[in-house]
C-alpha cells in the first residue's frame, strides 16, 4: 500500500499525480490551460460577504461551434479566403495536415473544443441552460447568480436570444425571479461596429434576490433614451421607432416605460408561447409602449388561434435552397418560364398583397438586381422571371413536391397557397409580408407557404395578413422569421369584406381566375373604395 503523505502528514499531491495517470492528466491540463476557481482566488470575499456584491460586463457572444476552416487558414490562407464545399473541406483538411505536419495540434484544438462543449453542455454545471443552444454570454448570467453576495446585482450587455429561445423556458423563469431592468437596443446607431446594424442586444440589470417584477423598455437606439424616458413627465406625443424625418427616434417618454408583473406575463405567454406555459417562461415581446399592452389584451382575448386547426392547415419551406440543388430538384438559372410549373418564387417576388411586386433582371447576383413590375401594364397571363427552375424531368420534379397530411394523392402545388417571407423584417415599415400563391408555383426556403383545407380560410386569412393589425402583432413578438410564429397567430372567422379585399389585391392574372370564381359573392358588390380616385369605378366589382 502507497503512502501518499508527507512528513507533515499532509497529502503529497505531485506524488499522488505521478503514481495516478487521471491525476497525472488533471495537472498537465491545468497548467496549460490555468482554469480560474472563483471561490479559491477570491476566499477571502466569499468567506466575509458570501460573494460579490457587484457584477458587470459584456461577456463574449461566442456559440460553441468546431470551425475547422479558421484553425487550418492559419496554416493555408485558402480555408479563409474563398468559400469551400464540405467535400473539399475533406480532401484539403488531410493535404493540409500532412504537408504541415500539423496532425499534433489539429487534434490538441479538437480535443479542447470536444472539452469546452462538453463542460458547458453538462446539467451538473449549468442546469438551467438545459436544451438551448450553447453561447458563452449565458453561461456568464447563472455563474453571477452564483457568485453573488445575498444583497448583490449584476449588469450584462447581452444579445436577446435569451428572451425568445423557444426552449429557454428554464432559464426564462430564473431570470424573470432576479430581472430588475431590461433595456432592449438595436444597433442602428452602430453603437458596436463589429456588430450587423439590425442586431438586437439588451443591458440587463439583475439582483440575487427574487423580485415580483421588472422595468422594460424596448426599440432604444442610444442609452439616452432610458435616462429621457425616466425623466419625461407624461405628457405629450408618443412617437415610434423613427420620427417624423424617417430618422430613429432617440426621444424618450414615461409611456416606454412598462412594469412587467406576473400578470402581464401571463399575458405574454397567452400569447406568444404554448398553451399551458408557466408566465415565468414567457417570451419577452416587443413592447413599445404601455398602450401596446392594452392592444394585446385584445389580441389574447380572442379564443382562435392557427395552431387549433390541427389537421386543417399545412405549413412548409418546399425546396430547400442549397439541398435541393444538391439532390437535383432545382437548379439556379435566371430566366422566363413559358409553363406556370417552371416558375420558383422567393422572397423578392412578393410585397404585401402583391404576388407580382418584382422580378429579377436577365443577371441576377445581387440583392438589388430587380425591378418593380408595372401592374399596369403586364398582360393578364404575365409570370416574372425566376431564379430557379425544376433540375430534374417533370415527372420526378412532382414526386419530390411536399404531399397533403390529409390527402397523400394531392401535392401543395395543387392549391392556392398563402405564402409568406420566411425572415420578418422587424426595422422596416412591413415585418409581415405574404400573399396568395396560384396552384403549381414553387418557392425556396426564403418563403413559407401555409395550405388551408377550406379555401374561405385561406382568403380570409390572407387578407388579415395584409393587414396592419396581424403586421402589428408579428412586429410585438420581435422575432426573425414566421415558422415558429404561426401556431399562435390569431385565426379570425369568414369576414366577407377582408375576402374581398385579398381577393382585388392578389387577383391581377388569369393564374387567379379560378380562386376568383370560387370566392365571388354577390355581397362584393356592395364594397365601396375608401377614397375617391377617377381611376377607381365603385359599384363595378365582377
Amino acid at each position: 500500500e502507497l503512502d501518499f503523505t508527507n512528513e507533515y502528514g499532509h497529502v503529497n499531491v505531485d506524488a499522488l499525480c505521478n503514481n495516478i495517470d487521471r491525476l497525472a492528466l488533471v495537472r498537465d491540463l491545468t497548467n496549460l490551460h490555468h482554469f480560474h476557481h472563483w471561490e479559491l482566488a477570491f476566499a477571502d470575499i466569499f468567506t466575509d460577504r458570501g460573494g460579490f456584491d457587484l457584477n458587470v460586463g459584456n461577456p463574449p457572444w461566442i456559440k460553441i461551434n468546431w470551425n475547422e476552416g479558421d484553425l487550418l487558414g492559419d496554416y493555408d490562407p485558402l480555408f479563409v479566403i474563398r468559400k469551400i464545399s464540405a467535400s473539399q473541406l475533406a480532401v484539403m483538411r488531410e493535404e493540409t495536415i500532412e504537408r504541415r505536419s500539423i496532425r499534433g495540434e489539429y487534434l490538441d484544438e479538437y480535443v479542447a473544443f470536444e472539452g469546452t462543449q462538453d463542460f458547458l453542455n453538462a446539467f451538473q454545471n449549468y442546469h438551467v441552460l438545459k436544451g438551448t443552444q450553447s453561447n458563452l454570454y449565458k453561461c456568464f448570467l447563472p455563474r453571477a447568480w452564483t457568485f453573488g453576495s445575498e444583497q448583490g446585482f449584476s449588469g450584462f450587455l447581452h444579445p436577446e436570444g435569451v428572451y425568445d429561445d423557444s426552449k429557454g423556458g428554464q432559464l426564462r423563469e430564473e431570470i424573470f425571479r432576479r430581472l430588475r431592468y431590461h433595456f432592449q437596443f438595436q444597433n442602428g446607431l452602430n453603437l458596436f461596429p463589429e456588430v450587423a446594424h439590425r442586431e438586437k442586444f439588451s443591458i440587463n440589470i439583475y439582483g440575487h434576490q427574487f423580485s415580483d417584477d421588472f422595468i422594460h423598455i424596448s426599440n432604444l437606439f442610444h442609452p439616452s433614451t432610458v435616462d429621457a424616458s425616466f425623466e419625461h413627465s407624461g405628457m405629450g406625443p408618443l412617437l415610434g421607432i423613427k420620427d417624423d424625418e424617417n430618422n430613429w427616434n432617440l426621444k424618450g417618454h414615461l409611456s416606454r416605460i412598462i412594469l412587467v408583473t406576473l400578470e402581464i406575463l401571463e399575458l405574454f405567454a397567452s400569447l406568444y408561447d404554448e398553451p399551458g406555459t408557466p408566465p415565468l417562461q414567457a417570451r419577452l415581446p416587443v413592447v413599445h409602449s404601455r398602450q401596446i399592452v392594452e392592444v394585446l389584451r385584445k389580441f389574447a382575448a380572442h379564443p382562435k388561434r392557427l395552431g387549433d386547426l390541427e389537421g386543417e392547415y399545412l405549413s412548409t419551406v418546399m425546396w430547400d435552397e442549397t439541398n435541393a440543388q444538391k439532390g437535383g430538384t432545382i437548379k439556379r438559372e435566371t430566366r422566363l418560364v413559358e409553363s406556370v410549373g417552371d416558375l420558383i418564387f422567393s422572397g423578392p417576388h412578393f410585397y404585401v398583397g402583391n404576388p407580382i411586386s418584382k422580378t429579377p433582371r436577365r443577371i441576377c447576383t445581387e440583392k438589388g438586381h430587380y425591378d418593380v413590375v408595372d401592374l399596369a401594364t403586364i398582360p393578364n397571363d404575365y409570370l416574372p422571371r425566376t431564379n430557379y427552375v425544376p433540375a430534374c424531368n417533370p415527372i420526378d420534379y412532382q414526386q419530390r413536391i411536399p404531399r397533403l397530411p390529409w390527402n397523400k394523392s394531392r401535392y401543395v402545388t395543387n392549391y392556392y397557397r398563402l405564402i409568406s417571407r420566411f425572415m420578418l423584417a422587424q426595422p422596416n415599415e412591413r415585418t409581415l409580408i405574404a400573399c396568395l400563391l396560384p396552384p403549381q408555383i414553387g418557392h425556396i426556403n426564403t418563403c413559407l407557404s401555409i395550405i388551408f383545407k377550406d379555401i374561405d380560410s385561406l382568403v380570409n386569412m390572407a387578407g388579415f395578413f395584409f393587414s396592419l393589425s396581424f403586421d402589428f402583432f408579428v412586429k410585438t413578438t420581435g422575432r426573425g422569421a414566421i415558422p415558429g410564429l404561426v401556431p399562435s397567430i390569431p385565426f379570425l372567422g369568414k369576414v366577407q369584406c377582408i375576402m374581398c379585399r385579398a381577393l382585388l389585391l392578389n387577383c391581377l392574372t388569369t393564374h387567379y381566375a379560378q380562386l376568383w370564381e370560387e370566392c365571388w359573392d354577390e355581397a362584393f358588390r356592395q364594397e365601396r373604395w375608401t377614397k375617391n380616385d377617377q381611376r377607381l369605378d365603385n359599384g363595378k366589382f365582377s
